[in-house]
C-alpha cells in the first residue's frame, strides 16, 4: 500500500532561496539550445508533481547531492551524492573521457540507486560494484495521470523521429532529406503525421506535444520516449528499426539483435522477453499502409505493475499517480526552466 506522506525534512532536499526544493539533474534547455526535448523535459515535471515540491537544476558534475530520473544519463553523473530513480545507463560511455567506449564508476561519487530503467542499465552499474535493487521502470509511465490524452484521434499513424534524424534542432525542422523512409505521399499526408520531440521549454508546450502524440491511433518511433508515451497511453506502437523489412519479433536478451540499447533496456524493465519491431531501411520508401496493418496485428498492451517502482521514489509522495485522480497543482510547473 502506497501512502502519501509529507515529512518536513528529507536528506535529499535542499533549500533554494529559502524554499525546500528537489535538486534534479536533467538535460535542460540553455541559451545556446533553447528548446526542450520531450523526454528530458518531462523529468522535472514528473518529480515536481510526485513530490509536490519545486525543482532546482543541478549540473551533471555538480559536487552537491542530486537526483536523476528520466533519460539515459546515469553514466554521465559524477561528483558528490547521486540518487537515481528510473534512469538509464549507457555502458559504452565513460563519465570523464569521451574517447573511452566503456563505463567506469567516477571517483568522488557516491551512488544511491533507488531504481533504474531496466536490467541492462543495472548490469552496467553492477559491473562497477554499484549496488542496484531489482526495481525497474521509467517515470514517464506516470504521465497519463498529469496530462489527459487528445479528445479526438486525428491521425491514423504518428511517426516520432529522433533528434539525430532532423536537419536542424528547431521546432519546424524537417527530417533529413536522405532518410527516404520518412517520405509520406501527398495522398496520405493527412493520415500519417511526422512528429519531432522538440518544443518550447514550457509545460504548456509539452502538453501540446503530448496531445499531438495521443491524437494518433498508432505510433512508430525511433525516439525512446515516443514509445514510452505510446505504451503508457496504450496506443498501439512499434520501434521503427533501421534494418529488416516489415514486422518481426526480436528477443531482448539476444545481443545480436539490432535494436538500440535504450529500447532493450526499457522493455526489459517492464518484464518483456521479446519485442515487436517494424524494420525499414533508411534509403527505401516505407509502405505506410503495411505499417498500420502490422501494428494492428501484432501490438499488444504491456501488462506491468508500477507499484514497486513508485514505492522506490526517494521522496514522500504528495500525489499518487496510481489512484486515478486528476493532478491539480499545475502551478508548480510554471517556475521550472525546462
Amino acid at each position: 500500500m502506497i501512502t502519501l506522506l509529507r515529512r518536513p525534512a528529507n536528506p535529499l532536499l535542499v533549500r533554494d532561496r529559502g524554499t525546500l526544493s528537489v535538486p534534479l539533474t536533467w538535460v535542460a534547455s540553455t541559451p545556446n539550445c533553447p528548446l526542450a526535448n520531450l523526454g528530458d523535459a518531462l523529468s522535472p515535471i514528473l518529480v515536481s508533481a510526485l513530490s509536490g515540491l519545486p525543482i532546482v537544476h543541478r549540473h551533471f558534475d555538480a559536487p552537491q547531492k542530486k537526483l536523476a530520473c528520466v533519460g539515459t544519463i546515469g553514466h554521465a553523473l559524477k561528483n558528490g551524492e547521486v540518487h537515481l530513480w528510473g534512469t538509464g545507463v549507457d555502458k559504452a560511455k565513460h563519465p570523464i573521457d569521451r574517447n573511452l567506449a566503456y563505463y567506469q564508476k567516477p571517483p568522488k561519487t557516491k551512488f544511491q540507486v533507488h531504481a533504474l530503467r531496466g536490467a541492462f542499465s543495472a548490469q552496467a552499474f553492477q559491473q562497477q560494484g554499484i549496488e542496484v535493487p531489482a526495481v525497474y521502470g521509467d517515470p514517464v509511465w506516470f504521465l497519463p495521470s498529469l496530462i489527459q490524452p487528445a479528445i479526438e484521434k486525428r491521425y491514423e499513424l504518428g511517426v516520432i523521429v529522433h533528434l539525430s534524424e532532423l536537419e536542424s534542432l528547431n521546432e519546424t525542422a524537417n527530417v533529413r532529406e536522405e532518410l527516404i523512409r520518412y517520405r509520406v505521399p501527398e495522398s496520405i499526408a493527412a493520415d500519417v503525421r511526422i512528429i519531432t520531440t522538440l518544443s518550447q521549454p514550457t509545460f504548456e508546450a509539452l502538453e501540446a506535444k503530448v496531445e499531438e502524440i495521443t491524437a494518433c491511433k498508432r505510433i512508430i518511433s525511433t525516439s525512446l520516449h515516443g514509445l514510452v508515451i505510446a505504451e503508457a497511453y496504450q496506443i498501439p506502437c512499434a520501434y521503427f528499426q533501421i534494418v529488416g523489412a516489415g514486422g518481426s519479433f526480436i528477443q531482448l536478451k539476444d545481443q545480436q539483435a539490432r535494436i538500440e540499447h535504450r529500447f532493450r533496456d526499457f522493455y526489459s524493465g517492464l518484464g518483456l522477453e521479446q519485442l515487436f519491431v517494424y524494420g525499414q531501411e533508411l534509403e527505401q520508401e516505407t509502405n505506410w499502409e503495411q505499417v498500420i496493418r502490422a501494428v494492428d496485428q501484432f501490438w499488444s498492451p504491456v501488462e506491468w505493475s508500477a507499484e514497486a517502482f513508485l514505492e522506490a521514489f526517494p521522496l514522500p509522495l504528495a500525489f499518487n499517480p496510481l489512484k486515478g485522480q486528476k493532478f491539480e497543482q499545475r502551478s508548480l510547473f510554471h517556475h521550472i526552466r525546462l
